[in-house]
């Protein structure tokens, strides 16, 4: 077989276990302690960071003394906190000049998780005490490669060494980070609510490690597998909702709700990017510039008059229109290359209905009419749409979403019924035949069992807890 492999570090991703990789690092670097320690005194990196401190007390001045103390750590660079304990030194760095920063210990940071996160001797190194990979999405492999990017920054697959958890690890340069893009994710807990597990500076770039959706986000899953069938978006959108009901019942607008911003898990759906989150001290915000991704703005966001948490909700019509569609709204009918900005569109002829997918169920297409309507006042809030009938099918409506036990279940009994009733006939490559009762439902969640002994892995879509 010919291989194509750059080097041979991809070589191993591709073809070792993950924790035969992280136990080989580890055995690594526990020989070259053991020598260290064997040549008598402390290693270098233990003298170091203590000098490094004062170095960096040194150099910050008696203006920045007073937030040091909010953030000083008592046993190296690195130590657990509290949610203030983060936010103080995420202040704290992002108010820092890069010249102090050079002054700096070799990585400092709070962690939030002691459950996942392993934190020795003061120190929490990147690819000794946490691994980072390429991330590479449950439903397609696109290469060894993939680092999937951000607004501000690029996210891998981390696990920790000593704990096996696997995490998502955001990297944002120094000159583009904001203390915004951690406080409302560390401050507002949720289930649909992708969890902070703690910030970490190393070099001249902040790591956000958080709760890590392996399926990907749902625009990556649109790009791979074409537009969502409609059981799925019901799921995807009830859990987004969930998640902006709890923001939006604290004042709190999103601000980017995009495909791109919701990630998928095994049993829920999270949203991440807060970058451009704000809270609102009055009934309605008036921003100094926009906010959001064009296409999924609401018109009220457009004038930039004020708006309040409707906007999700809008933006949220406009996520669903691109999830049924494969296409975010507007750009079918006005083709990108002829229209740079969407900003006029947008104000003159939202909300965008005629790109609603044309056999969109009518549950569905007045659910979308309640969350597009273009005066927020009018507009539906996420504690009404969860009511919603569209959202909450009749069981006997939805097709059954088959997890991967009941599926191989199913088609061992397919295969005995076909067996018993062809005897003389020779099966085809396909476990499934069009008498299967998966392949008649129409837009069930069915198994290829061809791509799983090519050993894809597959997205099993919405849980049975939800749609038996």
């Amino acid at each position: 077989m010919d291989y194509k492999y750059n080097n041979g570090i991809e070589l191993l991703l591709a073809h070792m276990n993950i924790e035969d990789i992280i136990n080989a690092a580890e055995t690594l670097y526990q020989l070259e302690e053991v020598e260290e320690e064997e040549e008598g005194g402390l290693s270098f990196e233990e003298e170091g960071l203590s000098q490094e401190e004062m170095d960096e007390n040194e150099e910050t001045g008696d203006s920045e003394g007073s937030q040091q103390k909010d953030y000083d750590d008592r046993d190296g660079g690195v130590r657990y906190g509290t949610v203030t304990d983060l936010l103080s030194f995420v202040n704290l760095i992002s108010n820092m000049q890069a010249s102090a920063l050079q002054h700096l210990p070799e990585e400092m940071g709070v962690l939030l998780n002691k459950k996942y996160m392993a934190v020795k001797k003061g120190r929490y190194q990147i690819n000794m005490d946490v691994l980072l990979f390429p991330w590479k999405l449950t439903y397609k492999n696109p290469g060894p490669g993939l680092v999937p990017k951000g607004s501000f920054g690029k996210v891998h697959l981390a696990q920790d060494t000593t704990t096996r958890k696997r995490m998502a690890c955001k990297l944002i340069p120094m000159e583009n980070f904001k203390a915004a893009d951690v406080e409302f994710q560390a401050r507002f807990r949720h289930e649909n609510i992708a969890e902070l597990y703690g910030a970490l500076l190393c070099d001249q770039s902040i790591h956000l490690f958080m709760e890590a959706g392996e399926g990907g986000s749902v625009l990556e899953k649109l790009d791979s597998c074409g537009p969502m069938r409609e059981f799925e978006i019901i799921w995807v959108t009830k859990q987004v909702l969930r998640g902006l009901e709890y923001l939006h019942s604290h004042n709190v607008i999103h601000h980017d709700i995009k495909p791109s911003n919701i990630v998928l898990m095994s049993d829920k759906a999270v949203l991440v990017d807060f970058g451009l989150t704000v809270q609102m001290t009055e009934d309605i915000y008036i921003p100094r510039d926009l906010r959001g991704t064009e296409m999924y703005m609401s018109p009220e966001v457009v004038l930039c008059r004020g708006h309040n948490t409707k906007t999700d909700i809008y933006s949220l019509g406009t996520t669903i229109i691109h999830m049924q569609t494969g296409s975010p709204p507007w750009v079918r009918r006005y083709p990108r290359t002829a229209y740079p900005s969407y900003l006029y569109i947008i104000h003159k002829q939202a909300p965008p209905l005629e790109d609603i997918e044309e056999d969109c169920s009518l549950a569905m297409r007045s659910f979308l009419e309640r969350a597009l309507e273009r005066n927020p006042a009018l507009r539906s809030s996420a504690s009404e749409l969860l009511k919603d009938e569209a959202i909450n099918p009749p069981r006997e409506d939805q097709p059954r979403c088959w997890s991967l036990d009941s599926a191989l279940e199913e088609v061992t009994h397919t295969m005995l019924r076909q067996q018993s009733q062809h005897h003389d006939t020779t099966q085809e490559s396909s476990l499934y035949s069009e008498d299967s009762g998966h392949m008649r439902r129409k837009g069930s969640l069915y198994i290829d069992l061809g791509a799983l002994s090519g050993y894809c892995k597959l997205v099993t879509g919405p849980p049975t807890s939800e749609y038996g």
